[in-house]
């Protein structure tokens, strides 16, 4: 049977919903076969070509730099990168074309996944902790608790001069807490400050007027006013392009409180 393009045509609107590389294969009668497009395919049937979209991707846009046997440019639809419809990165598009060669078209060169995968990673805005300590003014001999919100995970996925997709997602896997007197916590790997973490401190902290006078002497830290509460997200980044998710590295962010902690001294009152 012969079919005349239109019939064709709705053939493969019919199955515009298959992958591409089915598509490309699936379809019989083509007088020159299927080419698969970043969009969705080309095929020349009985003479007519015929263009199927079958996604819809954001226009080439911002200019990223890699590293394919030395430092070059290329074109990507995905920051990081210098964004062309931003006024501001006009000149640096321009300084970077001028000093640094083109890494090519896609397809025609290998690129370091790993070093592209560290450089979007290191372009992530990675959240600090914003920690909450309660009570405010500490009670020496009690818990202080410490607890700080989970920030979301971030993802990036951008398609690499070699026609490659690479995909980063990071997302803190581990919490560190420095007390500031010495003791330091890690929470496991999951639980993010999920309850929180809780210390308790010997020493109260004084003022350096106060400590000599301080009766009886021991109470006050010898040399703090108060304590540096050091809180530190782990980011953890992985990657993959197109396989199994692959661990990238770590990077930390952190934030320091100060705490000031007193005492309660009971007294006896007598009737």
């Amino acid at each position: 049977m012969v079919r005349s393009p239109g019939a064709w045509l709705a053939v493969l609107l019919l199955t515009a919903a298959a992958t591409i590389a089915a598509l490309a294969t699936g379809i019989a009668g083509a007088d020159e076969g299927c080419v698969p497009t970043e969009t969705g395919l080309e095929c020349t049937i009985d003479g007519t070509t015929v263009t199927i979209v079958v996604a819809t991707m954001p226009p080439i846009r911002y200019l990223a730099t890699g590293d394919v046997n030395g430092r070059c440019w290329y074109w990507s639809r995905y920051p990081p990168g210098l964004d062309s419809q931003n006024p501001a990165h006009a000149d640096l598009i321009e300084v970077t074309q001028t000093l640094l060669p083109e890494c090519g078209t896609p397809g025609s060169v290998t690129v370091s996944v790993t070093t592209r995968a560290w450089q979007v990673f290191r372009s992530f805005t990675l959240a600090r902790p914003e920690p909450v300590l309660r009570p405010e003014v500490g009670i020496a001999n009690l818990p202080t608790l410490a607890s700080a919100a989970r920030p979301a995970t971030l993802s990036h996925t951008e398609r690499l001069p070699d026609g490659r997709t690479l995909e980063v997602h990071a997302s803190v896997t581990r919490v560190r807490v420095d007390w500031g007197d010495g003791s330091v916590d890690t929470e496991r790997a999951g639980t993010v400050f999920a309850a929180g973490a809780a210390h308790p401190y010997d020493l109260k902290t004084c003022a350096p007027e106060d400590r000599p006078g301080s009766p009886p002497a021991g109470r006050c830290h010898p040399t703090l006013s108060e304590y540096a509460v050091r809180v530190t997200f782990v980011w953890t980044a992985r990657y993959r392009i197109g396989g199994g998710w692959i661990t990238l590295g770590a990077i930390e962010r952190s934030q320091t409180v100060l705490h000031d902690v007193d005492e309660i001294i009971g007294v006896q009152v007598r009737r």
